[in-house]
């Protein structure tokens, strides 16, 4: 067996159990940071204005999901 047949073995070993470990931990980081991110905006939102920011949140998303929000508010009375 040469040296480069051993070496590439043991890298691929090495590789084995490094990466996943590696990618578990970015995983970690990133939900961390998710959380860190959502308490930080939460609590930047006043509590008066929650509600207001959470709906305007929805509409903007099914805007982006190309569909329309039935409007909640006096009817036009046009009749049609």
């Amino acid at each position: 067996m040469s040296l480069k047949d051993r070496l590439q073995g043991r890298l691929e070993k090495l590789a084995d159990n490094v990466v996943p470990r590696a990618i578990q931990g970015l995983e970690d980081v990133r939900r961390r940071l998710d959380e860190l991110n959502c308490s930080l905006a939460s609590r930047s939102i006043p509590n008066d204005r929650r509600s207001q920011v959470s709906e305007l949140s929805l509409r903007q998303k099914a805007e982006q999901a190309g569909q329309r929000l039935v409007e909640k508010g006096p009817k036009n009375g046009s009749g049609k």
